[in-house]
């Protein structure tokens, strides 16, 4: 049956290469666009997670609430209107006991690294030169173990760091609006106290001009320093062995405090909901591939059953079952999916390979190239769902010709 099912597909080469082109497009359109998709997710990915970690746990924010201060000022019977509502924090988040939390990831089995933060606003000041940044105290050897922000330093480590002294690691775009370099001294002010001379040891580029614009990075103990506020920390980093776990784990450590903790899929909502949306077009674009794919293995195979009915009738008459007629489209159908679907791939990963090599206007991540993925599983899904496609497609056509008979097949015939 291999024999003749190849042979009927030769007869009609120009059929047979319509078709293969067509499952060919439409699996390497979806290896492309995946690739797309799944390239830039992994880019923001890494500079979310740079940032926040898989699980981060924050100070809670004290606001002043007018519930709060009327019966402070005011009795119940008397009726208040306030011209201005009292608005404003108590204080700057910070966490009311570090040191807990700091017992409690030590033990936990699900933690691999944990990195306490401290983060302020803050002005560097270089001559004549000042710019705003957001000031960042951190435990180098902690928070290498977090994130992958060594890997984003052009000049320098973050080990620079260790040891304090009044050092800084400073954005790219901070270097280049104050007009410093590497090894310069610039000062440092919270507006709290007068502003403190730092050596800048490090250069930072995320490849993100936002980020880069504003970020600072020193040792904690020298910015709680700075900030006139020891031993404070605002913010601890948590990295887990299983991704997966960071909002069950998040709820479970909430139950624990009145402090802020959070997943990294809740921190970043906004993300996961635009990540729920690529997925729905992937969806769609897999549909699309088995719906063409699947028309047009069906009308290939409909048009060469009606055109060899004279040979399912030979076959039929000479002792050929339904089974063995059904067998043989089914391997015509088998053949297109294959042979449609590895010529896909290879389409596929042949134009994300030129598409890699397209420089953008601006940079991402650590270089200007789009980001595409080549994860396994956009090659594997793009070429089940060819097979999936003219399985079905070709599985009707075929059950159609197993249910002829010699006899049926004469008098439509004549």
């Amino acid at each position: 049956m291999l024999y003749l099912a190849v042979r009927q597909m030769l007869s009609r080469k120009r059929q047979t290469a319509l078709i293969f082109l067509g499952i060919s497009f439409g699996t390497m359109i979806y290896i492309v666009i995946a690739g797309l998709q799944f390239g830039f997710r992994g880019y923001l990915t890494e500079q979310l997670l740079n940032n926040t970690a898989h699980v981060l746990i924050k100070g809670s924010e004290q606001n002043i609430e007018e519930k709060e201060l009327r019966p402070r000022f005011f009795s119940k019977n008397i009726f208040v209107k306030w011209i201005t509502p009292p608005a404003g924090k108590r204080q700057e988040a910070k966490l009311g006991n570090p040191q807990g939390w700091f017992d409690l990831l030590q033990k936990d089995p699900n933690v691999v690294a944990y990195a306490p933060r401290l983060s302020i606003n803050g002005i560097v000041t270089n001559g004549r030169y000042r710019h705003s940044v957001g000031i960042t105290g951190i435990v180098p050897t902690k928070q290498m173990k977090i994130t992958s922000l060594e890997d984003y330093m052009l000049n320098g480590s973050l080990k620079n760091l260790a040891g304090g002294g009044s050092k800084i690691i400073l954005g790219s775009g901070v270097l280049k609006s104050i007009g410093a370099k590497v090894g310069d001294t610039v000062k440092l002010s919270t507006g709290l106290g007068e502003a403190r001379p730092f050596k800048i040891v490090g250069k930072l580029h995320l490849g993100n001009e936002q980020m880069d614009d504003v970020m600072a990075l020193g040792n904690i103990r020298d910015i709680q320093a700075l900030n006139h506020t020891p031993g404070r920390v605002s913010e601890i980093s948590v990295a887990l062995i299983d991704i997966s776990l960071s909002g069950t784990l998040a709820e479970k450590w909430s139950l624990y405090t009145k402090d802020k903790v959070q997943g990294w899929e809740e921190a970043n909502a906004q993300f996961m909901q635009m990540i729920t949306i690529q997925d729905i077009m992937r969806l769609i674009m897999t549909g699309a591939i088995l719906l063409v794919a699947g028309f047009g293995v069906y009308n290939v195979l409909s048009i060469m059953i009606n055109q060899k009915k004279k040979e399912i009738a030979i076959l039929r008459s000479i002792g050929y079952g339904p089974d063995k007629i059904l067998q043989l489209f089914l391997y015509q159908g088998f053949f297109l999916g294959v042979g449609g679907g590895l010529l896909g791939l290879f389409f596929g990963w042949g134009l994300n390979m030129l598409l890699l090599q397209y420089e953008l206007s601006f940079e991402v991540g650590r270089d200007n190239h789009l980001p595409i993925s080549f994860d396994i599983s956009i090659y594997v899904t793009a070429f089940v769902a060819a097979q999936v496609a003219a399985g079905i497609a070709s599985f009707f056509p075929a059950r159609a010709a197993s249910k002829l008979t010699p006899l049926e097949i004469i008098r439509e015939e004549l």
